[in-house]
């Protein structure tokens, strides 16, 4: 996204010395430099981040009689020349902490499910629910305390049928396992649909202060404004009336 803008800025550059207006030019020539510099240099996303990745590691849940772990997907991938699917990096963080809840979980002797969230968005022949329950169910956590989810393919159809779960097995306690980046898109989501989730974070994306701008700050600033466009995509389809139904009652 980012790449593309200063590309795109780029060529107009070059469009406006062709045409010769040279002073046009100047000026775009300095806003693309400027924004290289603080995208590459990592205090654009330095700063958007601080407002994302706001909320502290959840180190020892109050667990109630019934409690539901959400996971959300982070997608997954078929492994070149093998007929091998697995969890990306960004998915095992999620995987792990929602093991790590549910076995605190589990030594209260409360209830306590882990649903999985999450399809096949990359066509890959496997839903992400179903790669992140084989990673589960590797370290011991049966099926019987798994519940999967694998029709959604965004984190806001992750929140629609995630919902219609938890209101007909009535949680008392709901986490919301994603990474910190996520977080704050996920729970805006799910609160659409009635669901006061606690938020779990699974992993933060810090960004690089460094003097020479990086390819590592432009990836993730796109990653940082991908969550931003996402929010304000949610209030625009909310005053338009075009997001799904709200639900009124039932969840937690």
């Amino acid at each position: 996204m980012t790449t593309l803008l200063i590309l795109v800025l780029l060529l107009i550059i070059s469009y406006l010395l062709i045409v010769g207006n040279l002073n046009k030019s100047k000026v775009v020539a300095i806003i693309t430099l400027v924004m290289f510099v603080m995208i590459g240099t990592g205090v654009f996303s330095s700063w958007l981040l601080k407002e994302l990745e706001s909320y502290p590691p959840l180190s020892h849940p109050n667990w109630t009689k019934q409690n539901a772990i959400i996971v959300l997907g982070g997608g997954a991938v078929k492994w070149p020349e093998a007929n091998s699917i697995s969890p990306t990096l960004l998915a095992y963080s999620r995987i792990y902490e929602a093991a790590r809840l549910y076995s605190s979980c589990k030594e209260t002797n409360a209830e306590c499910k882990i649903i999985i969230s999450g399809g096949d968005a990359q066509s890959i022949g496997k839903s992400e629910a179903v790669v992140y329950q084989d990673a589960l169910n590797a370290i011991g956590i049966k099926n019987t305390d798994i519940i999967v989810e694998s029709n959604s393919m965004n984190t806001f159809k992750n929140a629609e049928y995630t919902s219609a779960i938890l209101r007909e097995n009535k949680f008392d306690t709901v986490l919301l396992v994603t990474s910190g980046i996520h977080m704050q898109r996920a729970l805006l989501y799910f609160s659409h649909f009635g669901v006061k989730a606690i938020p779990a974070v699974s992993d933060y994306i810090p960004p690089r202060i460094f003097l020479i701008p990086l390819g590592y700050n432009f990836a993730i600033t796109d990653f940082v404004l991908h969550e931003y466009a996402g929010i304000i995509r949610f209030n625009l389809y909310n005053y338009f009336g075009l997001n799904a139904s709200v639900v009124a009652s039932g969840a937690p």
